[in-house]
């Protein structure tokens, strides 16, 4: 009997062992499966045209993702400007040749809501890839990911925690502290761009660019030369406030607490349509379409009509995904279907939409041939916004959330929209577009940036003259361009390339090269797990928004190192404390406080007498035509 014994026992290791070492089979080949899905997304409808005839396409569901592209596109730059502010290195091959650019601003994007941030700043534990967050953001943002991984990661992507100073920044080439910091509705004569200031399409158009703008302004609007198209865009479609409703185009006059429905929108309580055509009101367009494809169908006809316009194209899309309130069509939130948070499944099923939205628009660009000489950037005007959820409504077109203002995750980053901290002004960002050098694709840019930046970037690379001197502006006494020149950042493999060492957020915030000091009460003072919002984020002070830290006399992170700032550095670095604080105090003086309007009741008149009930201009009218 001890020898059957003997035998049974060893029979029982073998198995232990065989079954042993198919769990592990297991585990790898369903990690390479994991892997395998990242790297190959199911396209669908996404089979993108190449831009070499001979080449295949680098979105085509049948093959591999991603291939190596064609050797003649997206060759390195083969010419610098020099300019004596900022030099450049100036490579003597062949002459400058003039790129589309093509910059798509989201809207209260976060961080974590999108897959090509995933384990950007942060290792991705084995248990979160086979989990659901794994699945929304596959669900959410397949084309814009794999779009991300053909170009460049910015990781240190900096702007202001809400929209309309990030956007203002973006179009004067100031930083915030030098052109907005205030959050005023377009009926706010101060709301916006001082009149003064010269823009950046003005300076693309000295360049003999094609301008066009499609999607959210929030950059002001009280005379005609506020307007888009007083700006320097030769066409828009835009809506001027921080948000409106997307299937009427009614602003969006604040969230609710606890409603059933949206309130009537009545001119004489504030609320009116929404849409501007270039230089009139949108008559017959609001109300037609879901208004992210209504901005769609538009960009398609700017690329489209641009054919045949032998000038370089500069294209700026900016979404209303994914403000609130939070509606998407019924089709993208059956795709969510999944997600059992309300806010959560409307706010992805936003992004998704987006994600097609994104996938045509690069199609239509390699259709039409200007892929291979065009650059995309792609990023947020600031983090999720993470405040407390309140009730979404079952409505025709599906679920609609207007009460509290949630939605959004920054994982693993620390706050959210409205906060200083990395989550509400370190945003989603990548560079795409066959002017992204070949050897360069998929190599994270790790330094310093600021969206301020693409002022001076993207005008140096059409060829603009000097676009630091704004003489207008100086005339006027107005603050100077803060932008720096990041071509090399972006378009090199230079080392420490970045020319900008410190961002100043405001009176108590400061990024210095890789730390950051925050002074006084912080809102937002934690972290959304990777489901954020979820079932108990609805409960009194769960949310990210209602926790607060009071930093006295600072708080000190080194946000290279720890980008989630848990490590605070204030107590065991003292001196390093003492000289942030000091430097910050030093830049603080050189905010520039803009005398505060109140709300211009002729705003709401000329809506009425002139446009329809559409905002648009109400200052500075030119006279009517007879």
């Amino acid at each position: 009997m001890r020898p059957r014994r003997k035998r049974d026992k060893c029979g029982t290791v073998l198995v232990v062992l065989v079954l042993a070492f198919f769990c592990v089979a297991c585990s790898c080949w369903l990690d390479e499966l994991e892997a395998a899905a990242w790297r190959q997304p199911a396209w669908a409808d996404f089979d993108l045209v190449s831009s070499d005839d001979d080449a295949p396409s680098r979105f085509n569901a049948s093959r591999p993702f991603p291939p190596l592209l064609p050797d003649d596109v997206g060759a390195d730059l083969a010419y610098f400007e020099h300019d004596k502010r900022n030099p450049t290195p100036k490579p003597t091959a062949a002459p400058l040749v003039k790129p589309n650019i093509v910059f798509i601003l989201v809207d209260d994007l976060g961080w974590g809501n999108v897959g090509f941030t995933e384990g950007a700043v942060a290792p991705t534990r084995p248990f979160e890839r086979l989990s659901e967050r794994a699945r929304e953001l596959k669900a959410s943002s397949p084309k814009i990911t794999a779009l991300a991984s053909t170009g460049r990661v910015l990781l240190r992507h900096y702007v202001h925690c809400t929209c309309s100073p990030s956007r203002s920044a973006l179009q004067s080439g100031r930083l915030p502290v030098h052109v907005q910091t205030a959050l005023l509705n377009p009926c706010h004569p101060s709301a916006g761009i001082p009149k003064q200031m010269t823009t950046l399409a003005t300076r693309m158009r000295e360049s003999n660019y094609s301008t066009h703008f499609v999607g959210k302004w929030d950059a002001g609007m009280v005379t005609p030369q506020h307007t888009p198209h007083g700006r320097g865009y030769e066409t828009s479609l835009n809506y001027f406030s921080h948000g409106n409703w997307m299937w009427t185009e009614d602003v969006w006059i604040g969230s609710m607490v606890n409603a059933s429905r949206p309130p009537p929108c009545r001119i004489e309580r504030g609320c009116a349509r929404d849409l501007w055509n270039t230089d009139r009101p949108a008559l017959g367009l609001n109300g037609t379409l879901y208004e992210e494809r209504l901005f769609t169908n538009r960009v398609l006809d700017i690329i489209a009509n641009h054919s045949s316009d032998p000038r370089p194209l500069f294209l700026m899309y900016h979404p209303r995904v994914a403000h609130y309130p939070l509606q998407a069509p019924r089709a993208s939130q059956e795709k969510m279907g999944f997600v059992l948070h309300p806010h959560r499944k409307v706010y992805l099923s936003m992004v998704a939409f987006l994600d097609d939205m994104v996938g045509e628009i690069v199609q239509a660009l390699e259709a039409s041939d200007r892929w291979k000489n065009t650059l995309l950037v792609f990023t947020s005007d600031n983090g999720g916004v993470t405040k407390q959820p309140g009730r979404c409504v079952q409505a025709v077109r599906g679920l609609a959330c207007f009460n509290g203002e949630a939605g959004a995750n920054n994982y693993p980053l620390r706050g959210g929209k409205y906060t200083n901290w990395e989550g509400g002004v370190r945003v989603a960002s990548f560079i795409a577009g066959g002017l992204v050098p070949r050897a360069l694709r998929g190599v994270p840019v790790t330094g310093l940036m600021h969206i301020a930046d693409w002022y001076a970037t993207l005008a140096l690379l059409g060829g603009v003259k000097d676009p630091y001197m704004d003489h207008v502006a100086a005339a006027a006494g107005l603050p100077a361009v803060d932008a720096v020149d990041q071509r090399a950042l972006l378009l090199t493999a230079a080392a420490n390339a970045s020319r900008r060492a410190s961002v100043l957020l405001g009176p108590n915030a400061l990024i210095a090269g890789d730390l950051k000091v925050l002074v006084g009460v912080q809102y937002g003072a934690a972290h959304g797990g990777p489901l954020y919002p979820n079932a108990t984020t609805g409960l009194r002070g769960r949310d990210v928004y209602s926790h607060t830290l009071f930093c006295k006399p600072g708080c000190l992170f080194n946000v290279t190192a720890d980008p989630m700032e848990k490590t605070d550095l204030a107590e065991t670095h003292p001196e390093l404390l003492g000289a942030l604080l000091k430097e910050l105090a030093a830049q603080a003086k050189s905010i520039w406080y803009r005398p505060r309007t109140r709300e211009d009741p002729q705003c709401m008149k000329t809506a009425r007498a002139m446009y329809s009930g559409f905002l648009g201009p109400w200052q500075e009218l030119p006279p009517p035509k007879a």
